[in-house]
């Protein structure tokens, strides 16, 4: 029963990794580019966002 149980958690880990990085015939990319770039985007606003609060609290540190 173990290695029957085994067998079909592969083969659905395989279908969904070929189904993520399946390209589609619109625009050549994958579930996996587009998630890729929207995290780059989130990355970006954080990174912008870090550096406001941190301009944030020195101004706020050198008025005390």
């Amino acid at each position: 029963m173990g290695i029957l149980k085994y067998a079909i958690v592969g083969a659905i880990t395989v279908y969904g990794l070929q189904y993520l990085t399946k390209k589609r015939s619109l625009d050549d990319k994958s579930i996996i580019n587009d998630f890729s770039d929207h995290l780059n985007d989130l990355l970006g606003k954080l990174k912008d966002y870090k550096e406001k609060v941190k301009l944030d609290y020195q101004q706020t540190t050198q008025l005390y």
